[in-house]
């Protein structure tokens, strides 16, 4: 019994001090927004890394194409 109640009080503090679980941050408006320049520049990006049937080039992956399309938009 006495052990329930400290489990209570203690339980109960925590809520008061705020210490429970928060909800995280939702995506911002800006982050989510279409970017029309990263859309320009994954298009050359894909250009860059893809055969003509789709297929990702030798020494390409989709994570250099991406980080070629950063790149590009960047220089933009």
């Amino acid at each position: 019994d006495e052990y329930l109640a400290l489990r209570r009080i203690i339980s109960s503090e925590r809520e008061s001090e705020g210490a429970s679980t928060k909800n995280p941050p939702s995506t911002k408006k800006n982050s989510r927004k279409k970017d029309p320049k990263m859309a320009r520049a994954l298009r050359q990006a894909n250009i860059r890394g893809r055969k003509k049937n789709g297929k990702l080039k030798k020494g390409w992956s989709q994570g250099k194409i991406m980080t070629t399309a950063h790149r590009i938009k960047r220089r933009m």
